[in-house]
């Protein structure tokens, strides 16, 4: 069925298979009416707009995103909600109102909204009008973990369509009870713990989930039957009996998954972590079932590939409108690649992060890699910043260990070209870490500039 099909029933026929909660106090009535809602008092439909998302109720969110199919506005999704990034994201892409749930500090002249509890019920959605699918109605802005911070477009092609095929991959039904540990305001969040489910008429627990304890009990307690969650949360739980029965589905992405931790889940659980690769401006590539190794990822059969000079190139409905593409459509990622097979692909590493350090190649992956397998090492961040004189380039280290900085060079020493060894190594407890699993860049670059 084309989208716009698709898309003009989700409007106009809001009965759904259940009725009961969909996404926490929400019913599926609750989310067309908070949708109306938005449609009759914010979203004006003679006007062109962006309104920032400030937000992480899934209820809302999901109102939102169904309301903007109908109106010609422009939903911006912060990373994150301190004055700072909104301020950031502010300039970047100017919105004229924030929808929050609490009030925060905002950019002067943005007005803050929210829409009246007492008003939903009272208006009832009008699908007389849907946008086109390739039109622009969200801008995501991503904290930067790889690069600088930057936003990215988003089509309702773009998310709709992933969205309804990550719920037919998923098999996804009425009868399942997604849980999530990333929050709605993230790619992955919003694709997983919003999108899908809701085209998929399955319900939502809409608890914050955070310690590997909460995550066991929410689970258990609510028969949840999908995990939506990252490496660092498996990591936690590896060393917990695990109850988890009701799972059919445990979902990991924004970050690599280690072998260790999808290993330790596989074998208390006898479930394999279903592995999601992709990025935000790409959408979703590709996955793999993870049980006792993490064999090759296998891209989904929506996704058109190749290999360009050993870079994963793809082309797909799920990719921002602003990435460039080779006159087939392909966009050519970051990623190396090899083929496994007749349609598999090994990632080997990212061509963004090969650094020239005193004229020599050198791959930061491969000094994370070295360093997380030092015993007492639980993580490493190694980026590449300009020397303090400006001339060349430096390799700095910041890593959650017991060891000594001596004793990380010393092991180093004996594995990695010695031009590849850290020349500033900060020792800490923990790493910083956002709710979406994506290290803090720039916290981390502020701490190691503090050496």
């Amino acid at each position: 069925m084309p989208l716009l099909n698709q898309l003009k029933k989700l409007i106009t026929c809001p009965a759904h298979p259940r009725n009961d909660y969909i996404i926490s106090r929400y019913t599926y009535e609750n989310i067309y009416s908070i949708a109306a809602t938005f449609q009759q008092q914010f979203f004006l439909p003679d006007i062109k707009e962006s309104i920032c998302l400030c937000i992480n109720d899934r209820g809302i969110m999901a109102g939102a995103l169904l309301a903007a199919l109908t109106r010609p506005v422009t939903l911006v999704i912060p990373y994150s909600f301190s004055e700072t990034v909104l301020a950031d994201m502010h300039r970047a892409h100017p919105f004229s109102k924030a929808i929050v749930q609490a009030p925060i500090p905002l950019p002067q002249g943005v007005e803050a909204v929210f829409p009246d509890q007492n008003d939903i019920g009272k208006y009832k959605l009008d699908g007389t009008f849907i946008r086109n699918p390739d039109e622009v109605f969200v801008k995501l802005f991503t904290g930067g973990s790889t690069s600088t911070p930057r936003t990215w477009s988003k089509t309702i092609r773009n998310l709709f369509s992933e969205a309804i095929h990550q719920a037919a991959n998923l098999c996804a039904s009425p009868s399942d009870r997604f849980a999530a540990t990333v929050p709605a305001y993230h790619i992955y969040g919003l694709l997983f713990s919003v999108l899908t489910p809701f085209v998929a008429s399955s319900s939502v627990i809409d608890d914050e989930l955070v310690y590997p304890y909460e995550i066991q009990n929410v689970v258990s307690q609510n028969q949840a039957s999908v995990l939506v969650s990252i490496p660092l949360h498996y990591k936690l739980m590896a060393d917990m009996a695990l109850q988890t029965q009701s799972l059919r589905i445990a979902l990991s992405s924004a970050a690599r998954l280690d072998t260790a931790d999808s290993r330790a889940f596989y074998q208390k659980t006898g479930l394999g972590i279903t592995e999601i690769f992709g990025s935000t401006e790409t959408g979703g590539i590709a996955s793999r079932l993870c049980t006792e190794t993490q064999p090759h990822f296998t891209p989904f059969d929506c996704i058109d590939w190749k290999l360009a000079d050993n870079r994963l190139a793809i082309r797909s409905s799920f990719i921002s409108p602003e990435l460039p593409t080779d006159p087939e459509g392909f966009f050519i990622t970051n990623d190396q690649a090899n083929p496994v097979g007749p349609a598999g692909v090994e990632l080997t590493g990212r061509v963004d992060r090969i650094v020239k350090i005193a004229g020599n190649r050198v791959d930061l992956d491969e000094i994370r890699s070295a360093l997380t397998n030092m015993p007492d090492v639980k993580d490493a961040v190694v980026i590449c910043t300009p020397g303090d004189s400006g001339r060349g380039n430096e390799i700095s280290a910041l890593v959650a260990t017991t060891a000594t900085s001596q004793e990380i060079r010393h092991y180093l020493q004996h594995r990695i070209q010695a031009c590849a060894i850290p020349r500033r190594i900060k020792i800490v407890d923990t790493i910083p870490i956002s709710p979406a699993g994506k290290y803090k860049n720039t916290e981390i670059k502020k701490i190691l500039k503090s050496l």
